[in-house]
């Protein structure tokens, strides 16, 4: 069969029949919740939302444990360490997801940038190699890499072997020719220098192989320290509320059910809170930290719930039946569990020593050990208060609201102990805002869901908006925290802020994962992917050529794996033998993290960048919580165990909603 009749097929089976589509009609006509999905059960059915709240939970905890974790200098640290494992990661997740794996990509990064050093050094010397120029180097080491790729999938196929036991096999084949080669041609298990083609230029005034040209590629470096600009805190600021509001925005679009009629009233109450937000803005902005904090907190928080509350009273249809307050047995469950683990944090937190830095079991401190109970049980117990309100919400609006609102006090309260406890002001100031602007949010909700109605229907035009409000917030988002990082300001020079190095492989790792998640889930050849690792039979029997997408993939991780072994050896100028060896494991574990399923079928690129990122967050953690380093291993393979568990559920639970 032709690619282009295989392209026809596939596009045919793709394309709903006219029976089909009345049938999916009057399947939403009779059961609208058929039909529908509100905002958070859809954020809950997607792969990548455990590494997510997982990331989100690390981060937190070693900023609360380690002073300088979270600092300029060491997210530039996390981001370095990231980048090479993120994309391999992002490409062996896409590869299981197709339902094989590839035991050689570890060696392989070594192997491609041992064999790219090879070929651009001298014929003559010591440490002698073809000598050619990088113009031709770097595509031949590409072809190759491309050629392991594809030799990989073609024996998968041909020998209907499992690709554990093909790739084994590669990887110890890499594993050998690159001690093997570089012994033979070198005469020492390390290859280099790349930077010895600038020196060899300069000494003999000849060409450096376009040495300047591809090491602004592969090893440019953004020096913080160096690129001042005193209006960053101000872009900073207005970037993320902004990137926050449209979010907020996104998310009540998504959920409430529109108005045919606009009440103009609501518009003007809605113009009136933000400007009630940028007040309390300013008065924090202006604050001197003695009291006009909780004072600029205090008017941002009406503002939140006036202009919310306008935005609904304006777009969305008014709750016409509430219920009453009643909580049952499976509602008191959760949320007695929630106040007791809430309390108990605060006791705990209480009692034990904050400024006790001596290690008392293994590698924990009682210092340490308070932190983990204190925000594992804060965690738990507000997580707990809330799955009682989502109970509470199938038989009466009263108790959700109710619950939603008790929630918000909670955490508000344990702001205020929080402030009180602590002399750092990274928790007197940053936490206490944030946790305040939290509970002012979950506290609008409450309100927000007793008054007016929810979508229980598809809105087309009402999805649209939201989606691209939420695009717009995040992207708002991710530029206020690069610019951020990216700037510093003339005091902070003054006060002798140390300085911090971005590499251009952080760009090579987003711009890679940007690539993957857009074909893996915009793209025919991404449906393909899902659809071999899914059932590969079936898939070949509706179109799918899977031997063809198998080998694709198989070459995407080359290629990758020629993209890191690159970026090492314009970075570290030398290459071991052994680099990349055993790094196979962490590619898989990062994608796993990242909730690729083993099985195949079922995954996300994104999420497999986000399990690099949780990863280097222990490396950077770590180290910087001052525990023994050694126990870096225990950490990842708690890390391991808690995905496969927590993705196992979210997979069940996205399978349950179909």
């Amino acid at each position: 069969m032709s690619d282009a009749t295989v392209d026809e097929t596939a596009d045919a089976e793709a394309e709903p029949t006219a029976a089909e589509a009345a049938a999916a009609a009057s399947a939403v006509g009779s059961d609208e919740r058929l039909a529908y999905r509100g905002v958070f059960a859809r954020l809950l059915v997607r792969p990548e939302i455990g590494a997510i709240i997982a990331a989100m939970a690390i981060w937190v905890f070693f900023w609360a444990v380690a002073e300088p974790f979270g600092k300029t200098g060491g997210t530039a640290s996390i981001l370095d360490v990231a980048s090479t494992l993120g994309i391999m990661a992002v490409a062996v997740s896409m590869l299981m997801i197709g339902g094989e794996f590839d035991l050689s990509s570890g060696a392989a990064t070594g192997a491609f940038g041992i064999l790219t050093l090879l070929l651009v050094r001298d014929v003559t010397g010591a440490m002698g190699g073809a000598g050619l120029s990088l113009w031709i180097a770097l595509p031949v080491s590409l072809l190759l890499a491309l050629g392991l790729g594809w030799f990989n999938g073609f024996m998968v196929n041909r020998t209907s072997l499992p690709s554990f036991i093909v790739t084994l096999g590669t990887f110890f084949v890499l594993r050998g020719a690159k001690l093997g080669f570089s012994k033979l041609i070198v005469d020492q298990i390390q290859v280099g220098k790349m930077d010895d083609l600038a020196i060899f230029a300069d000494d003999r005034g000849g060409s450096d192989r376009g040495y300047a040209f591809f090491n602004r590629i592969f090893a440019a470096q953004w020096e913080r320290n160096g690129h001042v600009w005193e209006s960053r805190d101000t872009f900073y600021t207005i970037l993320g509320l902004a990137g926050i509001a449209l979010i907020v925005l996104a998310v009540h679009e998504l959920r409430f059910a529109r108005k045919a009629q606009m009440n103009p009233v609501g518009l003007g109450v809605f113009v009136a809170g933000l400007a009630g937000v940028v007040a309390g803005v300013l008065i924090l902005h202006n604050t001197d930290g003695t009291g006009g904090d909780t004072f600029g907190a205090l008017v941002i928080g009406a503002g939140i719930l006036v202009g919310l509350f306008g935005l609904a009273l304006w777009r969305y249809e008014p709750l016409a039946e509430r219920g009453p307050l009643h909580v049952g047995r499976p509602v008191l469950a959760p949320l007695a569990t929630g106040l007791v683990a809430v309390v108990a944090a605060v006791l705990l937190a209480s009692v034990l020593d904050a400024q006790d830095a001596e290690t008392i079991a293994l590698l924990f401190t009682e210092q340490g050990i308070r932190a983990i109970l204190f925000i594992g049980l804060a965690a738990f117990g507000v997580l707990s208060v809330l799955i009682a309100a989502n109970r509470a919400g199938a038989t009466s609006q009263t108790g959700r609201s109710a619950l939603l609102a008790l929630t918000a006090v909670i955490v508000a309260l344990l702001a205020f102990f929080i402030r009180s406890e602590s002399g750092s002001p990274k928790f007197r100031t940053e936490v206490f805002s944030v946790m305040l602007l939290v509970a002012a949010l979950i506290f609008t909700w409450a309100v927000v869901t007793w008054f007016f109605a929810e979508r229980r229907h598809p809105d087309v035009a009402a999805d649209h908006l939201g989606n691209r409000l939420a695009v717009a917030g995040g992207v708002l988002g991710v530029a206020a925290i690069a610019i951020r990082l990216l700037f510093v300001v003339q005091a902070e020079l003054d006060a002798g802020i140390p300085p911090a190095q971005f590499s251009v492989r952080t760009l090579w790792f987003f711009g890679f994962t940007a690539v993957l998640t857009y074909v893996l889930g915009r793209t025919k050849f991404g449906s393909w992917t899902f659809a071999v690792g899914g059932n590969r039979e079936a898939a070949r029997q509706i179109g799918v050529p899977a031997a063809r997408t198998k080998v694709q993939l198989f070459m995407i991780v080359s290629f990758a794996a020629w993209l890191v072994g690159t970026l090492l050896a314009f970075r570290l100028n030398t290459i071991q033998a052994g680099t990349g060896n055993g790094l196979e494991f962490e590619y898989i574990i990062a994608a796993v993290v990242g909730g690729t399923a083993l099985t195949g079928g079922y995954g996300s690129t994104l999420g497999a960048a986000i399990g690099a990122i949780i990863m280097a967050m222990s490396v950077q953690g770590i180290p910087s919580a001052r525990w023994n380093t050694d126990w870096r291993f225990l950490f990842l393979g708690v890390i391991l165990l808690t995905a496969v568990i927590a993705n196992n559920f979210i997979r069940s639970r996205a399978e349950a909603t179909r």
